[in-house]
């Protein structure tokens, strides 16, 4: 058993390095050219143009993981195939989850080694990347917003300003709605403005405060200065945020996410894109899972039959992941459903195969 192991084991791995590096290779050189014009029009020198898409060096090589061990995989059981030595394997009484077992190790441990690689390398360097290239482009971005609307403590602090400052942390045009326990009206406070100290939350400048008194009557106060302790939103709440979820690793997704939720704004569409990330790092064990199952099925043409054949479940995957993904994000079924159904689904698909294999 263990020299079939070893053989399948020399058969996969070549195929592996050699199918991860000519897959991120040619990703890489799309992302040159496809961007290299615009770097030409502003005459950016062509060494920094090459070094801020070489920065897409740990995103292909993530993208590439997938599917240079579902090639991998194909190519080492339809060689064996090809040149009958899993009739050998077969014929000495040796199931083929057996088999298959130890590449089946090895793609869980490219699963998980390709969410360290994505969330710790790829997330990182892509933010450096788009960064530096919108450096060298002339575009700027700016974290400052109009009418910017937060809702805080489940519901019951509701703010709306006219102009948000991020560069000194001052909110303009400030109309601030208090809400009990019971969701009735208890404060209004209108300010001119409101600067956000560290230390101390929100200063609010040339204040008009309405409150309901204990007859239900409405009382206006005028403050020059005023402090609510109700009023205690971050300011990154009302930041115009214009980085993608894609450059935020697993940390800052699910700060930025909850922000979103806090602030009463879209969050499922995120959402699932994040759950998404987990199910993308488990897809190399997915893809081997389809490989192995159908290495040993076809008698004729066996290496191309066998890589047509994970090639077809590998696509029927993506596409049915991509619309679980879209029906996640217009609401129709939850993110972690979105997520984690098609995986399950597929898996549960590969295992069947299995079950039924050629042995």
């Amino acid at each position: 058993m263990r020299m079939f192991r070893r053989l399948l084991i020399r058969e996969f791995i070549p195929f592996f390095l050699l199918g991860i590096l000519f897959f991120a290779l040619i990703l890489i050189l799309a992302d040159v050219f496809t961007n290299l014009w615009r770097y030409l029009n502003r005459e950016v020198p062509f060494g920094q143009a090459i070094m801020v898409s070489f920065l897409y060096g740990p995103k292909a090589l993530s993208y590439a993981l997938p599917i240079g061990s579902m090639f991998a995989a194909a190519f080492a059981l339809g060689n064996l195939g090809a040149r009958n030595e899993l009739i050998a394997v077969f014929g000495s009484g040796v199931p083929l989850i057996r088999f298959a077992a130890p590449i089946l190790v090895i793609a869980a441990i490219i699963s998980v080694g390709g969410y360290v690689l994505e969330d710790q390398f790829a997330i990182p360097m892509m933010k450096e990347r788009n960064a530096k290239s919108k450096e060298l482009l002339g575009i700027q971005d700016s974290a400052n917003r109009s009418r910017a609307v937060a809702i805080a403590r489940g519901g019951r602090v509701v703010y709306y300003a006219d102009f948000y400052n991020d560069e000194n942390k001052t909110l303009s045009g400030l109309t601030v709605i208090i809400l009990d326990d019971q969701d009735a009206f208890m404060t209004r406070i209108d300010a001119e403005r409101a600067i956000f100290e560290e230390s101390r939350g929100w200063l609010l400048e040339g204040c008009r405060v309405f409150r309901a008194d204990a007859d239900g009557e409405i009382i206006q106060e005028r403050f020059q200065r005023f402090r609510d302790p109700m009023v205690d939103e971050e300011p990154a709440t009302f930041r115009l945020d214009t980085r993608e979820l894609e450059e935020m690793d697993g940390v800052e997704a699910r700060q930025w996410i909850e922000t979103q939720k806090r602030a009463g704004l879209p969050y499922k569409s995120f959402q699932a894109k994040y759950y998404q990330r987990f199910t993308m790092a488990l897809t190399p064990f997915l893809v081997v899972l389809f490989s192995g199952a159908i290495g040993g099925r076809f008698k004729r043409n066996i290496l191309l039959m066998s890589l047509l054949a994970s090639l077809g479940l590998s696509s029927a995957w993506y596409i049915v992941r991509m619309i679980s993904t879209l029906l996640a994000e217009i609401g129709m079924i939850s993110p972690l459903v979105g997520a984690a159904a098609p995986y399950i689904g597929f898996l549960a698909l590969g295992v069947w195969i299995f079950r039924y294999a050629k042995t």
